[in-house]
């Protein structure tokens, strides 16, 4: 056994290339994975014990009052380990730009969503003084614990002293209206306890606890204890803005752990196939000699099975470690810009040793493919040189087409026929480079088309002005009047079609010159005045088609009323229907502006305002919300290149030694090492063209499938364009070329009578 670990040592050395290829796959397949995965797991970790020890409510019901008689009621049920009161309003801090703080008032120490404290005293329902302040605002405002605190509701003015900055559960992502991600200086949310405030407190929110198996409870079932006409607003906790958002986030990121490494450890394993192969061939001597000194097959598979065993093995074992350490880290500063979690921590999971360990039995056994054949040989034949394989003329090469091909076109084809495994490997090395290559480049063309599309096609103003819901007629007419302005309703909704429920975004406009609709091809149409329109991606969520009648009601309200969706509208975010303020009213709703949209360039010196929205300023936001898929696709671009490098390399030193008889064969006949390149060059171009062409389609369905992960609220579109063609096309075939050239020195330093021996 000794005398066998040496040689494995030797092997190893002489080999070392093409095992070196062998390990990195292995290694980047799992680095990538537990990488991604890692911080995929850690956030879902952190979140789940977040919500656990905060014990974030599993319904929210909303009314414009509660009372005391309804909480009681459901207490009373029996799927409800708890309830608790709350007063939830907006306020303005008294600060520059008027932060927007929504304010929640307890009735008492809140034993469902509580908030968790980073700094200060905990919740003490007796405080009159107090209030705990988001933690994030208090940041960017420089405001500590023991600093006093001004917000303006209704026309009072409320100033209490800092008691604890916090993180909520029940905000794990909040936004400004109009906004899509944070701005954590222009909002936030603070808590004061019920003894702390001088005006009437109405209770408009109930959080809700149910016991474990949530399905027990029903939305029907609290109707018939309290009445549907008590509350205007349902919400389950996976609907919660924070909650699903994030959720989309990890399920996102998840699909990225799982699909590419598949792609690295198949090359791997193709690469072990072939590797292995080719060393059993050359070393057909070695083996007889093996078992003509005694050693059974058992041993001698049993050594070769160990290359499989440990270039895998210590790869994986190397990603294992590494990967949720380094990929993590470069997520997280993207994500927390986005998400609040008191931790982000990367953590490792039971799934990282099962894929660890699966690419290394997979290794053991591909490799157990390529020498099993030594069981069938004693060791008089081992000893001779494998008979060539008999390849018979196929159908091409008995056409008049055939007659018209070069010499260098004809050895190619019968070469790549000779050597199937080696030709379909090489194939598979090229598509998976440039599928990775051409997805990543599309994905990065599909957000710069959504940002063009929502942000030229659709918007077409400057300034999006929202409104306070209390904006008396003439403070409309006057803000109207100033910006030469254009008025909408948005809201959200929920939608009901066959069973299935989605919650969407209502927009309710005329024909407006600023706000503009499209179809799926981006192209403008116009929304019939009494019709209702279905966005595609929710029609395609509920399964819902044109002359389909739908239920729905906004949220906050629970006037639920039946539409016949008339026609369909495309837009990147923010999915659900479209109608006229006509439509609207005759369904028994009220048209109330939620917001002007303008041309011009605005500062908020109206009255009536809430916040003012620039398309600029909607723009950075966009770009900051997809950071980390930013960094995602940079990461691809470079592993595609190294997949590409190392696939490349290996199958041409590969073909090098397995051709190299027949190289220098050609060179007595005459061949100069110009042509032997042009020749081996030729080669490689054939199959750089079969893996770039079938990347095509291969790039459509992975970006596809990838898109299906972005969440319900977003629709993108799928194209590749020319010029991500002609750059996947210069990175596949400048690869071929320069690991062609690599070669050049190989081809010109050949003996010929070493060679030519070498097969006797």
């Amino acid at each position: 056994m000794r005398m066998l670990f040496k040689k494995m040592l030797r092997d190893l050395r002489d080999y070392k290339i093409q095992f070196l290829s062998i390990f990195l796959m292995a290694f980047l397949g799992v680095f990538i994975f537990t990488g991604i995965t890692g911080e995929a797991v850690g956030i879902i970790q952190a979140s789940t014990q977040y919500y656990k020890n905060t014990n974030l409510a599993d319904i929210w019901i909303y009314s414009d009052n509660f009372s005391n008689e309804t909480l009681n009621k459901i207490m009373d049920m029996k799927e409800v380990k708890d309830a608790n009161r709350e007063m939830i309003i907006p306020t303005i801090a008294n600060y520059s730009s008027d932060p927007d703080i929504t304010l929640h008032i307890l009735e008492k120490n809140n034993s469902i969503s509580k908030f968790h404290v980073f700094e200060g005293k905990g919740f003490n329902i007796d405080d009159k003084y107090g209030i705990w302040i988001d933690k994030r605002f208090a940041d960017n405002r420089k405001l500590n614990v023991g600093d006093n605190l001004t917000l303006k509701v209704n026309g009072i003015t409320l100033t209490k002293k800092i008691r604890g900055l916090i993180f909520s559960p029940e905000y794990v992502y909040y936004i400004q209206e109009g906004s899509l991600v944070p701005d954590f200086a222009q909002v936030g949310y603070a808590y004061i306890s019920k003894e702390a405030i001088e005006f009437p407190i109405i209770y408009n929110t109930i959080t809700i606890d149910t016991y474990d198996d949530i399905s027990t409870f029903s939305q029907n079932k609290l109707d018939n204890t309290i009445g549907s006409d008590t509350y205007n607003q349902f919400l389950l906790r996976e609907n919660n803005i924070g909650v699903k958002q994030l959720q989309e986030e990890i399920n996102q990121h998840q699909m990225f752990s799982r699909v590419f490494p598949i792609i690295f450890v198949l090359v791997a394993l193709l690469t072990l196939l072939t590797t292995m192969s080719r060393v059993i061939a050359s070393q057909r001597t070695q083996i007889g000699t093996l078992k003509a000194m005694g050693y059974n097959n058992k041993s001698i598979i049993l050594h070769y099975l160990s290359f499989g065993f440990f270039l895998s093995f210590l790869g994986s074992i190397l990603g294992l470690i590494i990967g949720p350490l380094t990929l993590p880290r470069l997520f997280y500063p993207s994500m927390s810009s986005m998400f609040s979690l008191p931790i982000w921590e990367p953590t490792w999971d039971i799934s990282f040793f099962i894929v660890a360990t699966l690419v290394i039995i997979s290794s053991v056994l591909v490799t157990y493919i390529s020498v099993k054949s030594i069981n069938n040989e004693n060791p008089a034949d081992s000893i001779k040189p494998k008979i060539p394989t008999v390849v018979t003329s196929s159908i091409i090469e008995k056409t008049p087409f055939w007659k018209n091909l070069g010499f260098n076109s004809r050895w190619n084809y019968r070469d790549a026929k000779r050597n199937k495994i080696r030709a379909i490997m090489s194939i598979f090395g090229v598509f998976s480079c440039t599928v990775l290559v051409m997805s990543a480049f599309g994905i990065n063309d599909s957000m710069n088309d959504v940002t063009d599309w929502q942000y030229n096609d659709i918007y077409k103003y400057n300034t999006k002005i929202n409104l306070e819901k209390n904006i008396t007629n003439y403070q409309l007419s006057n803000i109207l009047n100033e910006t030469n302005g254009e008025t909408i309703m948005e809201d959200t909704l929920e939608i009901e079609y066959n069973g299935k429920k989605k919650m969407g975004f209502l927009t309710v406009l005329n024909d407006s010159k600023l706000y503009k609709t499209t179809n799926i091809d981006r192209k403008y149409i116009k929304i019939n005045p009494k019709g209702v329109a279905i966005s595609t991606k929710m029609a395609e969520l509920l399964d819902v088609k044109i002359g389909d009648t739908i239920k729905w009601h906004i949220s906050g309200n629970q006037n639920w009323v039946e539409s016949k969706i008339t026609e369909f509208y495309s837009v990147p975010f923010g999915q659900g229907l479209i109608m006229s303020p006509e439509t609207l009213e005759d369904l028994g709703y009220n048209y109330t502006e939620t917001s002007i949209l303008t041309e011009k360039n605005v500062n908020n010196n109206f009255t009536g305002v809430n916040s003012l929205t620039t398309r600029e300023t909607m723009i950075k936001g966009w770009y900051t919300m997809i950071e980390a898929m930013n960094l995602l696709i940079s990461i691809l671009i470079i592993f595609a290149v190294i997949l590409a490098v190392v696939v490349l390399y290996n199958l041409g030193l590969l073909s090098f030694t397995e051709i190299q008889i027949e190289l220098a064969t050609l060179k007595v006949l005459g061949f100069n090492s110009t042509k032997l390149r042009r020749l081996l060059l030729t080669q490689n171009l054939w199959f750089s063209t079969i893996g770039f062409l079938l990347a095509i389609p291969g790039s459509y369905f992975l970006m596809n499938f990838m898109m299906q992960t972005s969440g319900e609220s977003y629709y993108f579109p799928i194209n590749i364009y020319l010029g991500n063609l002609i750059i996947s096309f210069l990175i596949t075939y400048g690869l071929s070329v320069i690991v062609n050239l690599l070669f050049s020195g190989k081809i010109k330093k050949i003996n010929m009578v070493e060679s030519l021996k070498s097969n006797d």
